[in-house]
């Protein structure tokens, strides 16, 4: 409670005319003074950057003392798909360490050396198996014992704070980096709000400080943040993907592709595979329609893979277009799951469906054995209201 009292410090008025972030927030005198005298290393990536487009980097390189850059998956530049090597910052000439390398997804005491404060901007997009509130856990592991303090500039949640949507995690699937910690799919929670909870629950004991957002309510969606969109992952490339990143996401563990490819438009929009026939990827778009969610259409499409799995091939499949009204995230997953194992059970691979991404081994075998949704349902119910309660005191909105 001490730490949560100190981050409520930091807390203005939700009466605020203007949407300010927490990096909108270090020229305030309290903010500044958090971060005056001290060496600071950075947690950050290429979206970054204030409501006037500065980047956190600069901004902390002119105003403060900045020894070091630390990045999340994808990288600082935000282009990487794959492991991410150590490098040097162009423009500050600060090193660069990447918190995405093989066998290394947090900062070792060498790297800390020196290192006062930690300052984190990093963008979320709300649900559990988006890795960046898995490297500021890692982070607040790493610097708990050598009083080096997390200090986290909050950001919105996208997709709101009001809808929680999923499975709770099962607490024997819990610490892999896509699977951190015994949250729902769809959480509701802020980055800021995650690490209040994640240091408490899971007893880290780091020095942290959350500085919120102003001027934001829960029940804001994407559509309220009135920002510039900045990517914060290459597959992202338009703020209408993090929807459907929510609703489509879980799908990427079939071998299907889902429309990854060297520009990202196409990216959680499509969904198919070289071993669909035109005509079954016809039967598909009907079959998906059948389920009758409101503002989503499907229909026949083909395309050719441009990356990752499939490279090079065409694929058949559907194509989702979504009016962005609100739909039940976890319910069309289980629905879209159900389906797909029904048409090609045989050619699925099956085992590819991971437990850590859907919440349970559970929710798996009622999709495969084409279970009732209304029947699955009630227990996802009654564990998100569960947690509904166990967020409250880390809330700071």
């Amino acid at each position: 409670m001490k730490i949560l009292t100190a981050m409520l410090t930091f807390l203005v008025s939700l009466s605020a005319l203007a949407l300010d972030y927490g990096i909108d927030r270090l020229g305030e005198e309290l903010v500044a003074a958090k971060l005056s005298g001290k060496n600071l290393a950075v947690l950050t990536h290429a979206a970054g950057k204030n409501k006037l487009g500065l980047h956190l980097i600069d901004s902390l390189n002119q105003n403060f003392t900045l020894k070091k850059i630390f990045a999340p998956e994808h990288g600082l530049r935000t282009m990487a798909d794959d492991w991410v090597g150590d490098g040097t910052d162009e423009t500050t000439g600060l090193p660069v360490i990447s918190l995405y390398k093989r066998g290394s997804k947090a900062p070792t005491a060498e790297d800390l050396k020196g290192i006062d404060a930690i300052v984190i901007d990093l963008q979320d997009v709300g649900v559990r198996y988006y890795t960046y509130f898995s490297t500021i856990a890692e982070v607040m592991k790493a610097t708990a014992s050598l009083n080096v303090e997390v200090i986290i500039l909050d950001r919105p949640n996208l997709l709101g704070g009001l809808i929680m949507e999923g499975k709770v995690l099962d607490p024997s699937l819990a610490g892999s980096f896509t699977a951190y910690h015994t949250v729902p799919t769809r959480h509701g929670m802020t980055l800021g709000e995650l690490a209040l909870m994640i240091n408490a629950e899971k007893k880290i004991g780091a020095k942290l400080t959350v500085i919120p957002a102003s001027g934001w309510a829960r029940e804001n969606l994407i559509h309220a943040l009135e920002r510039a969109w900045l990517a914060p992952s290459p597959a992202l490339v338009e703020i209408s993907q993090v929807g459907l990143y929510a609703i489509w996401g879980t799908l990427e563990n079939f071998n299907l592709a889902v429309g990854r490819g060297k520009t990202n438009e196409d990216a959680f929009k499509v969904l198919g595979a070289p071993w669909i026939t035109l005509s079954e990827s016809e039967i598909l778009a009907q079959k998906l329609n059948e389920l009758g969610f409101h503002g989503v259409v499907f229909t026949s499409y083909s395309w050719s893979v441009s990356r990752s799995l499939y490279e090079g091939k065409m694929a058949n499949g559907v194509r989702l277009e979504w009016s962005g009204e609100e739909i039940r995230s976890d319910e069309f997953t289980f629905k879209v799951s159900s389906v797909l194992v029904q048409l090609f059970k045989e050619r699925l691979n099956l085992n590819q469906m991971s437990a850590q991404s859907y919440g349970s081994q559970s929710m798996i075998e009622a999709i495969q054995k084409n279970k009732a949704w209304d029947s699955y349902r009630p227990l996802i119910d009654s564990e998100l209201e569960v947690f509904k309660q166990r967020r409250l005191p880390y809330l700071l909105y």
